[in-house]
């Protein structure tokens, strides 16, 4: 499965405070253009230096990643913004992972969704895709295991994925999320899955840590999943029971290694108030289009949707 080259994106940070809110409308440039000027999308840059995005739209539902019968979770979007990832699962099944793919920003996803054959297993659960943010490798959970593939260029099909040993303990790992010059990571995992003790955590390090370090700012006593980072590492979104039920979290840091923000809940649109069990979030690096899976009314399964601005 395979795609046309994209064009570059902008490196930038959601969010230009640690305590700022998804909702607020600029973003700070953390990195400029491959020529060294700074990139500005949307018409310049605001005297503080931050580009004006303005506000997130209201979230769509994608067609080709919702039914009313099925639950649709687990999005990734590549950089560009052209291709969707995500995980269906069949009532009393496991989840398998789908792929659309559209040819410019300008259109919509349109279904049916392709299945990724060559990741899919009969018996086994597919889950909780991430791409790096050069598009060429994808790391999924498969039955509580990280496992990754990679390709040639976007344009070239998927090879066979394979175990990524140093990161799959023997708890119960999803999200694997990967940032920077694509070796540092976070990773949900569940020590004690399938126990009493059973409760998910972030945990974050390099490939070359192995298992990661436990994040002691971003946990707490509830459950912690749906990994995402962006391409800086500055910042982090999850969801979390926290609140009582499943919503979207984030923080940020100053530097790689920095220590975290305390988490906050994202606002409007992606808020308690538009839906329940949000989860799965993830963005463009130009800061663009977003993507995240909830049950939000009329529909009451879970399903994929996209913001843009």
């Amino acid at each position: 499965m395979g795609r046309h080259a994209g064009a570059g994106v902008i490196a930038v940070a959601l969010l230009g405070a640690c305590n700022a809110h998804l909702g607020d409308p600029t973003l700070h440039v953390i990195q400029g253009d491959p020529d060294g000027g700074q990139l500005t999308p949307d018409g310049g840059l605001t005297p503080d230096g931050t580009i004006a995005l303005g506000p997130w739209g209201t979230p769509t539902v994608v067609p080709g990643a919702s039914s009313t019968t099925l639950n649709e979770d687990d999005p990734t979007l590549s950089s560009d913004g052209l291709e969707l990832y995500f995980a269906e699962q069949p009532a009393g099944m496991p989840k398998d992972l789908y792929v659309l793919e559209r040819a410019s920003r300008s259109v919509a996803f349109a279904g049916p969704a392709t299945p990724l054959t060559g990741f899919n297993t009969t018996a086994g659960s597919e889950e909780s895709p991430r791409l790096s943010y050069d598009d060429l490798a994808i790391y999924f959970g498969r039955d509580g295991d990280i496992y990754k593939a990679t390709r040639a260029s976007t344009a070239a099909a998927w090879g066979a994925p394979s175990m990524v040993t140093g990161v799959s303990t023997a708890g119960y790992e999803k999200w694997l999320a990967v940032c920077g010059d694509n070796t540092h990571i976070m990773v949900s995992r569940d020590p004690g899955f399938g126990t009493a003790t059973s409760n998910p955590d972030l945990y974050e390090g390099t490939f070359a840590d192995g298992a990661g370090t436990k994040s002691t700012v971003l946990n707490s006593a509830n459950a912690e999943i749906s990994t995402f980072i962006s391409k800086d590492c500055l910042t982090v979104m999850f969801a979390s029971t926290r609140s009582g039920q499943v919503q979207l979290y984030t923080s940020t840091r100053p530097t790689i290694g920095g220590t975290w923000s305390a988490p906050v809940l994202l606002d409007a649109p992606f808020d308690p108030s538009t839906g329940t069990d949000n989860e799965d979030p993830g963005y463009t690096p130009d800061g663009h289009v977003f993507v995240f899976a909830g049950i939000h009314a009329p529909l009451t399964t879970k399903d994929v949707y996209l913001s843009t601005r």
